[in-house]
């Protein structure tokens, strides 16, 4: 993502970016914490501190809204013409409303902008090749990773000619260029994906995790809101101790042989045997848990006390 930023910046000659969703931990991105603390809170977490970042880019990252036009609207009026980049991931909760990106295509095309499609978390997950194909979107940038090489080291950063040729007009290197086992496990990777048809399998797994945790928690009368793109799955649990609930449910599983917490991951590996298992422990461990709840015994039966949330210091 800081390469993409770079070529923006490089092809636009502006500086500022306005952004939605989680792209990284770089100076360009939590810059936008340089104004106030919350900027990050409904992308990443609450209350980052961008100690380290340049204090002087503050005011050049701008986050907005997935299905929140609005928020673009006013960033693009306020900065339009300082604009390098529109970044945005093409979904992660929920799916995008009628219209949506088109108008989001469209201010990006008005400012002159270069529209980025961040697909280092969707991309290969629902299709064999980028998110942004299913929902009809097409960027100047897309960027990828993790999923292209089954989680060896790679990154791949495309788009069209006429913007990507401003790498040529800045400096832009890494060691591991000239490596090569990320492009080896990426071609073996996309061609293995495309032949078996990965990304259907991984939807279908992905969606009877989600029904099952919808079915348990209906059965046991727990409170969770459950999210996420099928093969990227997550829960939340609606109750005010949340937090020790989901400790609870990690001390839980664990007693049944499974590492889990609210978040699953579908692999091309996962078979039908396993969600069925998995979902046994899930049933067991959430009927103890509500049992516990409702007795007011949660806090008690906690090893090492409430989870906490995201990437909070252990420290």
């Amino acid at each position: 993502m800081a390469v993409a930023i770079r070529i923006a910046r490089a092809y636009t000659g502006r500086d500022k970016i306005a952004f939605c969703g989680y792209h990284g931990w770089h100076d360009w991105y939590l810059a936008a914490n340089l104004t106030t603390e919350d900027a990050l809170s409904e992308h990443l977490l609450a209350g980052l501190p961008p100690r380290g970042v340049p204090a002087v880019l503050g005011g050049t990252a701008f986050p907005f809204r997935y299905n929140r036009l609005d928020d673009l609207q006013s960033i693009v009026r306020q900065h339009g013409r300082d604009i390098a980049a529109i970044v945005m991931e093409p979904i992660r909760n929920h799916w995008p409303q009628t219209g949506f990106f088109e108008n989001v295509v469209s201010l990006a095309s008005e400012c002159g902008a270069v529209f980025v499609i961040d697909e280092i978390s969707a991309g290969f997950r629902m299709n064999s090749a980028g998110a942004h194909m299913i929902l009809g979107v097409e960027p100047d940038i897309a960027v990828f990773s993790k999923a292209i090489s089954n989680g060896y080291p790679m990154a791949a950063i495309i788009g069209k000619a006429s913007v990507m040729q401003a790498a040529q007009s800045t400096f832009i290197s890494s060691t591991s260029w000239t490596e090569r086992i990320g492009p080896a496990a990426s071609l073996a990777t996309i061609r293995k994906h495309c032949r078996l048809d990965v990304s259907a399998h991984l939807m279908e797994i992905g969606r009877l995790v989600q029904d099952g945790w919808r079915h348990a928690t209906d059965k046991h009368g727990l409170d969770i809101q459950v999210g996420g793109i099928p093969p990227l799955s997550h829960f939340t649990f609606g109750a005010l101790n949340g937090m020790s609930l989901k400790a609870g449910f990690v001390q839980l599983m664990l007693k049944r042989g499974f590492l889990a917490s609210d978040s699953f991951y579908a692999m091309w590996a996962h078979t039908q045997e396993h969600v069925n298992r998995y979902l046994g422990a899930v049933d067991e461990s959430f009927e103890e848990l509500a049992a516990l709840h409702r007795a007011g015994r949660l806090e008690e039966m906690l090893i090492a006390g409430p989870a906490v949330a995201g990437f909070q210091r252990l420290a």
